[in-house]
Order: structure tokens, then sequence, then C-alpha cells
């Protein structure tokens, strides 16, 4: 039977986020105690935990997330394993190890970065890709890449003044999302099924998602 594997971070108090993007907050609205009900309210960062990122967030006039199709949503993907220890790049070269790969596809890449969530340097050392990285991506026609990492872009501590987002900018611009955050280590090197639950937020530069992959 298929199985089902969620590639999704809990929104939860403490959850990294990147410097420059405000800490979730979690209050509660109504109590049991007081009302007999249970009630949550979220103030949270459209680009934070496991999340979207929509052309709008890096293009003047791109799509926001209720302008996608949901067939951007689901489809198959693949998950390519490139293990990276600190801040190295990941290169088309790496990329083209994805076997398969067809137009409207996704390309989940899994660095190991997944296990190290709660490391403080998941935010300034991680992985990231390369330009050429995003630009062979681009010309494959895939519709998602996704990461393990809280960026596919420069790690803060490496980045130079007016850092200009090339990463974020030439995959949004093409219209192939992103998504980050992700829990990747049970689908590393295999083909599944992505389905991305994404917030429809009217306008939504991006917004947290629930990712599951379904393995056949």
């Amino acid at each position: 039977m298929p199985r089902t594997v969620d590639l999704s971070r809990p929104l939860e108090p403490g959850m990294p986020h990147a410097r420059g993007i405000q800490a979730p907050e979690f209050t509660p609205a109504s109590t049991w105690a007081e009302h007999r009900m249970r009630v949550m309210r979220l103030n949270l960062p459209t680009h934070i935990g496991t999340h979207v990122d929509a052309p709008s967030h890096f293009v003047e006039d791109g799509a926001t997330l209720d302008q996608l199709p949901p067939s951007a949503l689901v489809g198959r993907a693949y998950c390519l394993q490139v293990l990276r220890d600190g801040p190295e790049p990941i290169t088309a070269a790496h990329l083209k190890a994805a076997v398969g790969l067809e137009p409207g596809d996704a390309l989940l890449i899994r660095t190991g970065w997944d296990d190290r969530y709660t490391d403080p340097a998941y935010v300034d050392r991680h992985p990231y890709l390369s330009v050429d990285a995003a630009e062979w991506a681009v010309s494959a026609g895939l519709r998602f890449i996704g990461m393990d990492t809280i960026s596919p872009d420069l790690p803060m501590s490496m980045r130079p003044p007016n850092f200009p987002y090339d990463v974020h900018r030439t995959l949004l611009g093409a219209g192939t999302l992103i998504l980050e955050n992700l829990v990747l280590r049970e689908i590393a090197d295999q083909w599944c099924t992505l389905f991305v639950g994404v917030l429809n937020v009217h306008g939504g530069d991006g917004a947290p998602a629930r990712a599951l992959a379904v393995l056949d």
C-alpha cells in the first residue's frame, strides 16, 4: 500500500527563523477553563517553517499564492540527496544526477540539514544552490525546488551588503516555486507524489504549508 510521509515542520514557539523575520506568536484566544472551547491566535510571518515562496516574493508583478493553479501543488517529485557539512554550493552538475526528471516535475534536495534544524548554524551556515543550479532547474521546466534548509540562497553569514538573492530571483522569475525547511530524510533518492497544502492567502507572497509525500 502507498505510504504517506510528512515533510513539514510544526509551527511552534522557538522554531528557527531568518534574521529580519519576526518570531511567531501563539496566544490563547479562548481557553477550555474559561470558555469550554479552545481557540489559538497565531501571529506569523509568511516565510517561516515549512513554507512556499510565491513568485510575488521577489518579482514585482509575480503571481501570488491565490493565483497558483491547483495543479502546481500536486504532482511527481524526486528527492535527490546531496549531503553537505557546511555552507557549500550545490551546482547544476549535482542536480543533473536526478535522472528522469521531466518538465512539470518537482525536485527536492536533501542536504542532511533537516537533521540540524535546532542547531544555531541552521540559519547562518547551511548549504545553498549556485546560480547555475537555479538556471538549470528553470531550463528543465521544474515546477518546484524544495530544500531542507532555511533558504536556497547563500546563508546570511556569507551575504554581502545589498545581497541580490539571485537564486530566488532566477527561480521565482521563471515561475518555479520554492519550498523551504523540509524534512526529507525518509524519502532521499526516491520518487514520490508531492502534495503541498499551502495556505490560500489572497495576495500572498508566501505562506506555511503542510507538505506530504506519497510513496508507492
